[in-house]
């Protein structure tokens, strides 16, 4: 086999490569990268920027030990009717931010093959204003500002460790 005919056949797995296993490196590191600002309680660009702490962690807060959907009852706070339920709940007030019971936003996060690349998403109504912030309504009714908790986006770090895998295998590739 000639040289040109061994040369050839480097680029036309090069191409393969880039066309079909690339999309799915990207996909796959950057929603583990995301998946890991929810572990983390911040999100990495350069560096690790921590969110700001939730008001149901905060003792002094109105929202302290807030869940929403919980039926437990707050001790030693009276309620307004017998068959009122409060939505103190104990474990809210330690858990991480952005992690409800079901972990719902973190879990969302999908990528798709687009073209030559990848498309990642969160599939949730909220997952928008958690990511980027601003005016939301409480239960519809009262505005409230949403601080940036940013879990998702352009990550430096995450594209050195897309750039060294793709380079270290286009390496092994042209080895061969």
């Amino acid at each position: 086999m000639s040289d040109f005919s061994k040369l050839f056949q480097k680029i036309k797995k090069v191409e393969d490569y880039m066309n079909n296993k690339t999309p799915t490196i990207i996909g796959v590191e950057a929603v583990n990268h995301f998946k890991e600002s929810f572990e983390n309680q911040g999100f990495t660009d350069t560096n690790l920027e921590k969110w700001e702490d939730v008001k149901r962690r905060d003792s002094s807060s109105r929202w302290h030990g807030f869940e929403y959907g919980s039926n437990a009852n707050r001790i030693g706070v009276k309620r307004r009717k017998a068959s009122a339920m409060s939505n103190y709940s104990h474990a809210a007030t330690s858990r991480p931010i952005l992690s409800g019971q079901s972990q719902n936003l973190m879990n969302s996060l999908r990528w798709e093959k687009r073209g030559r690349g990848s498309l990642i998403t969160a599939g949730t109504p909220y997952a928008e204003i958690q990511n980027e912030g601003g005016t939301i309504k409480i239960f519809g009714k009262k505005e409230t500002t949403m601080p940036k908790r940013q879990f998702m986006g352009r990550s430096q770090v995450l594209i050195d460790k897309l750039q060294n895998k793709i380079k270290q295998d286009l390496i092994k590739i042209l080895k061969a």
